[in-house]
């Protein structure tokens, strides 16, 4: 008599590898990003690393998720507040709260809801005026970057706080390596993306 048990593919120590990149919509990768990888198992141990990105914004967890796992990956990035944004930046805000020159993108919205109440209003402005005197060591209400899961699709462009955006990226019963987990990087307070996202741009 032979008993086989094919219920799973891969065996207990298989295991799959999460990457992907951190980018911002100009397509600079971001350096030095902490980066979460949480997955769990209905049968193994739970999984929880920590990587940071690397020069061109690339992160990775090699051999790091068991088949068969579900899985979080969320960024982090949290200091230097002062990094891209300027008193232009708080121009650029007014003119987009007085209709004179909306920002083109919702990537500039996020960063202009400084107070991260999702709406864009002269608070915001208020906010980056003491971040940039010094009154703010750091935001109160909001960190240095947020990111948006990158296969994500904003049902109104013109209105990206219309909904909540993703900024993990999720996958259930993950059966192959996940090369695709990208992120786009969003600078708060910076609306003309001149933030030193790299040391290759410095």
């Amino acid at each position: 008599v032979i008993v086989q048990d094919n219920i799973g593919v891969c065996t207990p120590g298989d295991k799959a590898t999460v990457a992907g990149v951190l980018a911002t919509e100009l397509d600079k990768g971001l350096e030095d990003a902490y980066v979460e990888l949480q997955a769990t198992h209905p049968t193994q141990p739970p999984v929880s690393q920590f990587v940071q990105s690397d020069i061109n914004g690339v992160y990775g967890f090699p051999n790091a998720v068991p088949f068969g796992s579900d899985y979080t990956v969320t960024p982090l990035k949290d200091n230097d507040p002062l990094n891209g944004v300027s008193t232009f930046d708080l121009v650029l805000i007014n003119k987009h709260i007085l209709g004179l020159e909306p920002l083109n993108s919702p990537f500039k919205m996020i960063a202009a809801d400084a107070n991260n109440s999702r709406s864009i209003t002269t608070f915001d402005i208020v906010e980056l005026r003491k971040l940039i005197l010094g009154q703010f060591a750091v935001l109160p209400n909001n960190s240095s970057w947020r990111f948006v899961d990158e296969a994500y699709t904003f049902p109104n462009p013109l209105n990206p706080f219309q909904e909540i955006f993703p900024e993990t990226v999720q996958l259930a019963d993950l059966q192959s390596n996940k090369s695709g987990a990208d992120f786009v990087s969003v600078k708060v307070g910076d609306v003309n993306n001149n933030a030193v996202t790299s040391s290759l741009l410095r």
